[in-house]
């Protein structure tokens, strides 16, 4: 080859070579960044990138029921008197039944008792056969029924009290009372295991078998791992509300994990993919007629005080991280206690989020949910006893709440979410 034909060659493969580039940059410049804030939750072209561990779950092997039988219980138990305690507590038993071995009554000042098969227990409660005139001593309770539960293997225990905690004969009784929250709070975060207290109603009978209260706090206190004890909590809650009898529950010891939710069909953009958290296509608009992300949040493994409006806005956390306007146009709540003709609770939040004013050309909603653990507003009504025998109140459940929640176990925060919203696609 010569000279000539060299240099011609070499310049053809040059002039094709900037060809080539130029149509790489071209092309390249024409494919539009779904994540133009390079934010470090997505990748450029807009999948979340998730960094989460999966929680692991253990299933719900064997219920182990405890009954306190002692002085302050005896209204409910009143020989051949109809209560609603007795209607309920044995409506939850039979549906449990195939959980459960039998019933273990709780004697001795809170030692665990002889334990009766679901019949024998039966007749015991409807004759009366469990009246006592022992005091009610929560922790010792509490210590028997830890002591033989193997959460770890998918057994969960339930305790039916009226949690008067009232430590009489016992040396310096005041003083314990000033110490209960204390002790309550150690022997749970000894334990490390989820509970759950839903409080109920029934109707009180004194010995002339007269109702003295209509609605007198009784509780159904659930321990063990996270799983069982949400299962029982919404069980027993659904069966005591279906008779309208249930007035709330409250829970520690829960870790949730990633908060379930999905997406409803957008206005003024679209889902990038029905897995991902990602709206493409946003078309600016003012705060009237502008973008909107149907947001479907989960609210099936929480406290069921957060399906009230008032409750959820108040946990319900959402902000741009990119300098957009947004605000919560509607939440809708939706609850159903049967689900598919089972007993089995489902609970939907569909929040409404308007977004506005897009300063750059893609922004980042965080979102999350701030659990109300402590609001103690439903069962304030049972607190400020003063005495063991006042049957509208609870003798001293100020201090077993506090004690929940004073340095034992505690809610694990839930985690924020995010979602992309780009104006390109």
């Amino acid at each position: 080859m010569n000279r000539k034909s060299l240099l011609h060659l070499t310049t053809r493969h040059i002039f094709g070579l900037v060809i080539t580039i130029t149509l790489v940059f071209i092309l390249s410049s024409c494919v539009n960044e779904i994540n133009t804030n390079f934010d470090p939750r997505f990748t450029e072209d807009g999948y979340r990138i998730y960094t989460d561990t999966v929680k692991t779950s253990v299933p719900l092997k064997q219920v182990k029921f405890y009954v306190e039988v002692s002085g302050s219980m005896n209204g409910f138990f009143r020989p051949g008197q109809t209560t609603f305690f007795k209607e309920d507590v044995w409506r939850i038993l039979s549906y449990y039944s195939n959980y459960a071995h039998g019933v273990t009554v709780l004697t001795n000042d809170g030692v665990s008792g002889e334990t009766y098969n679901m019949n024998e227990f039966q007749t015991q409660m409807n004759t009366g056969a469990v009246l006592s005139t022992a005091s009610t001593r929560v922790p010792v309770m509490l210590q028997s029924i830890i002591s033989n539960l193997d959460a770890d293997n998918g057994e969960v225990a339930v305790l039916i009290s009226d949690m008067k905690y009232s430590p009489v004969g016992q040396a310096a009784p005041q003083v314990l009372l000033t110490q209960y929250s204390t002790d309550i709070s150690k022997i749970l975060g000894d334990y490390g295991k989820a509970i759950s207290l839903v409080c109920a109603t029934s109707n009180y009978v004194n010995r002339q078998g007269q109702s003295i209260c209509d609605a007198s706090p009784y509780y159904y206190l659930i321990i063990g791992k996270e799983d069982g004890v949400a299962k029982l909590r919404d069980g027993i809650s659904t069966l005591l509300d279906n008779q309208h009898r249930f007035v709330d529950n409250i829970e520690t010891g829960f870790d949730y994990g990633k908060i379930k939710h999905s997406f409803g069909i957008p206005n003024k953009c679209f889902q990038m993919d029905l897995n991902e958290p990602t709206f493409v296509a946003y078309e600016e608009a003012d705060s009237y007629d502008t973008c909107i992300i149907n947001l479907k949040i989960d609210l099936t493994p929480y406290r069921w005080n957060l399906t009230d409006n008032s409750c959820f806005y108040n946990a319900f956390k959402a902000k741009t991280l990119y300098g957009s306007n947004i605000i919560i146009d509607n939440v809708n709540i939706d609850v159903q206690n049967i689900t598919n003709r089972e007993l089995k609770r489902t609970a939907v939040a569909t929040v409404r989020l308007k977004l506005f004013n897009m300063p750059t050309d893609s922004d980042v909603i965080e979102w999350t949910m701030e659990l109300l653990d402590t609001d103690y507003t439903k069962f304030a009504q049972f607190c400020g006893a003063q005495t063991e025998t006042d049957f509208t109140r609870t003798y001293s459940l100020e201090g077993f709440l506090i004690g929940m929640f004073y340095g034992g176990v505690v809610n694990k925060t839930l985690e924020p979410n995010y979602i992309l919203v780009s104006k390109n696609s």
